[in-house]
């Protein structure tokens, strides 16, 4: 079973969107440049085709960027809400945040969270403002600590 620290969460939480917003951009740098040596040189139509087909892929990559936007932005709100729910679990058992582990990077009902070798599941209310630790164990005891195996 998977199981992720505070210090995971914080820095992972929009990588993957990152790497992805600067490869459209490097992409709309290329059309640009070869938009313009086009134009200067007309009489090129290699330049057009390939800045053509440049801009069709960046858009198709444009468009599944929009849409893993809203899947990652629900996401990402969601590991805030992740971030604070480790912190208040700390706070009630007297730990640091650093000792809480749980088994998903986003706040929802029945996830798992583990501290001082035990494991609890967590149960939210609707609105996600409370939550009831409640003592579970887990079949496999296999834990990795942020995806390490």
């Amino acid at each position: 079973m998977n199981f992720y620290t505070l210090d995971y969460i914080i820095e992972h939480q929009s990588t993957g969107m990152i790497i992805r917003s600067a490869f459209i951009i490097l992409l709309l740098a290329v059309v640009i440049i070869t938009g313009f040596r086009f134009m200067r040189d007309r009489m090129r139509t290699r330049l057009r085709d390939i800045s053509i087909g440049i801009a069709v892929f960046t858009f198709i990559l444009l468009g599944i960027h929009v849409e893993n936007y809203t899947k990652n932005h629900k996401d990402f709100s969601q590991s805030h809400v992740l971030v604070k729910f480790i912190e208040s679990v700390a706070t009630d058992a007297h730990l640091s945040p650093e000792e809480i582990l749980v088994n998903s990077t986003t706040l929802k009902d029945g996830i798992i969270v583990r501290y001082n070798d035990e494991d609890y599941t967590v149960h939210l209310n609707n609105d996600n403002n409370s939550y009831n630790l409640q003592r579970t164990h887990v079949i496999d005891h296999n834990v990795y600590i942020n995806g390490e195996r």
